[in-house]
């Protein structure tokens, strides 16, 4: 192993010296150098050759912090490495058959586009290319059928993920926050182990995907400040969910009535989505189990809506938990008479109504 850890107080040219004798591919045994693990306390620039790690057939692990390399080349990294920890990672590029790579972290990188340099990477679980701002697309991962967790956080130029992310089967971890071109996501979702899921923030995302099949273990769902106009019927099947965040999504209308079938459902915010001008009745008969409507839902925002009727209200028995309810700012004339038959409310909010 070669490690730098610091290295503070000895000036660049040394700094730099040290480095590229560590990495530079002709250095004195580097066919037995399994990980290079180097730190430097402060951001440094530094020109290395793209194949320095190409004859290191035994490396398998890459962790460079605050190292910024000045190559317009891609750097090439040889197959049998299993973590690469490099944030403002230059383009990097891996040789043609399997990739033995676990993990992947290059946040803040320049890398563009992933195209037919990500394939063939069948062991790989973590990928993390948060706030890699020239990122436009992410490409099949079908030949990633490991994944279990997807950080694009913050890739302002991200415009398609491919459709094949929503078969992750062992996907548990997505995020897309502050993706805020993104317009192109999977059409259906069917990532049965997905317990996060962050859209927020994705201003220009219109619609969201059909979710096929019951989704067990995703119990928050954060889709603020989105272009969403409806959700779909299937919203049915994300029944472990237990706070679902719509805030100031201004394209949203309604919602469909299936949603009373979420009965884990404790958090309900649709905060400043101005368009949004029903809540739906629940149609609903109890289950088997006697859930009837919400059974869990507590403190639902709907302040700073378009609704002009709360008849929603008239059923105590689908809001038997009923705790906060914010209604200011809306458009509707009176409260339903039934409102005083529920009894856990102890908060009501109809400011400038």
């Amino acid at each position: 192993m070669i490690g730098l850890w610091g290295l503070g107080g000895i000036g660049k040219t040394t700094i730099a010296k040290a480095i590229y004798n560590a990495i530079e591919r002709q250095f004195q045994g580097t066919d037995a150098v399994k990980a290079i693990v180097l730190y430097l306390p402060e951001p440094e620039e530094i020109t290395i050759n793209p194949h320095a790690f190409t004859n290191m057939k035994r490396l398998r692990m890459l962790v460079l912090l605050e190292v910024h390399i000045s190559s317009q080349c891609p750097i090439r990294l040889p197959n049998e490495l299993r973590w690469l920890q490099w944030p403002n990672a230059p383009d990097l590029e891996f040789g043609s058959g399997p990739k033995k790579l676990v993990g992947i972290d290059v946040q803040k990188s320049r890398i563009k586009q992933l195209g037919g340099k990500f394939t063939n990477f069948r062991k790989l679980k973590f990928i993390n290319f948060s706030k890699c701002e020239s990122l436009a697309s992410v490409p099949d991962l079908s030949l990633v059928p490991n994944l279990e967790s997807l950080n694009l956080y913050g890739c302002e130029s991200l415009v398609e993920v491919h459709q094949s992310v929503g078969y992750l089967d062992k996907l548990k971890f997505l995020s897309l926050e502050l993706c805020s071109n993104l317009s192109i996501f999977p059409n259906k979702l069917k990532t049965r182990s997905l317990q996060t899921l962050n859209l927020s923030g994705c201003s220009k995302l219109e619609k969201f995907p059909n979710i096929l099949g019951k989704m067990e273990h995703l119990e928050r769902l954060d889709l603020q400040r989105t272009a969403i106009r409806e959700l779909p019927t299937s919203i049915e099947n994300l029944v472990s969910i237990k706070v679902m965040s719509l805030e100031y999504c201004e394209n949203l209308t309604r919602l469909p009535s299936s949603i009373y079938k979420l009965h884990n459902l404790e958090s309900l915010n649709l905060q400043g989505c101005s368009n949004f001008v029903m809540f739906p009745k629940n149609m609903e008969d109890s289950t088997d189990d006697g859930h009837l409507g919400f059974p869990n839902l507590y403190n639902p925002g709907l302040n700073g809506c378009n609704l002009s009727e709360v008849d929603f209200l008239e059923s105590s028995s689908s809001f038997p938990k009923l705790k906060t309810l914010y209604l200011s700012e809306n458009k509707f004339t009176h409260l339903p008479t039934s409102i005083n038959k529920h009894r856990a409310l102890d908060w009501l909010d109809v400011e400038k109504c």
